[in-house]
């Protein structure tokens, strides 16, 4: 019967060393740093950015967050003057100026549920805030000069001066650079990110959530609507990037 017992624990011996390599392979390595660049597609605009982080554990990590966006407005329409031998560009009626944002945060991602080590799907979620700066470049167009029989100029769009009847089309974008004009202010964002791939040295991640810019000076892109401090966007993005340790 002794024998018996001796037989047992030498046929479990190798699933016990097996169990123990198993727990040794599943084991993932710390990768600290990690950078990435991603491409925003929000509810006002697109954007590029890029991020770089280090881990303080398995499930949290600390990160920088830059961002610089091209922001819209839902209501701005494409306009056309329209006749057969023109040569206009294309307008957006009711739009005072071009609006680019940049941002530059601080925040944090921490692990909602884990990746297996075979690879597979990661979710985070996240939360950034830090400084704003809206920049705001002015609109020139082409327009009819009805004293001087229909001559065409190039003037600042002026909502009470300038109908839509009055536009020829969209002036030349170097038109306005010498009077660009700055809105600080402060910027938050909130989301989920979703990692998917086989290599933890490598990050392919979807994102999505919203934004809250703040800005201490009014901005107004579209003249019909009144000056605001502040707005809301959501957003979709895709990012890509690397971990690796120094």
């Amino acid at each position: 019967m002794q024998s018996y017992k001796y037989l047992i624990v030498l046929l479990f011996i190798p699933f016990g060393l097996f169990g123990q390599q198993a727990d040794k392979i599943n084991v993932k390595p710390l990768l600290r740093y990690e950078k990435s660049f991603g491409v925003n597609f929000n509810s006002d605009g697109w954007g590029i950015g890029y991020r770089m982080g280090k881990a303080i554990s398995y499930k949290n990590k600390k990160t920088w967050d830059f961002n610089f966006s091209f922001i819209g407005d839902s209501k701005q329409e494409r306009q056309l003057w329209i006749s057969s031998q023109s040569s206009a560009k294309s307008f957006f009626y009711g739009k005072l100026m071009h609006l680019y944002g940049l941002q530059i945060m601080r925040g944090r991602q921490k692990v909602i549920a884990e990746k297996p080590y075979w690879g597979g799907v990661e979710v985070r979620w996240f939360y950034y805030g830090g400084l704003n700066l809206g920049i705001g470049k002015p609109i020139y167009l082409y327009v009819f000069d009805q004293t001087i029989n229909n001559t065409i100029t190039l003037e600042r769009y002026d909502p009470a001066e300038h109908m839509i009847e009055d536009i020829f089309g969209r002036g030349p974008y170097t038109k306005g650079l010498s009077e660009i004009s700055l809105y600080p202010g402060l910027s938050f964002k909130v989301g989920i990110n979703v990692e998917f791939g086989p290599y933890q040295e490598k990050t392919k991640a979807f994102e999505a959530g919203v934004i809250l810019d703040t800005y201490a000076l009014p901005i107004q892109i579209m003249g019909l609507n009144e000056p605001e401090y502040v707005k809301l966007r959501l957003f979709l993005a895709f990012r890509f990037g690397g971990r690796y340790n120094r």
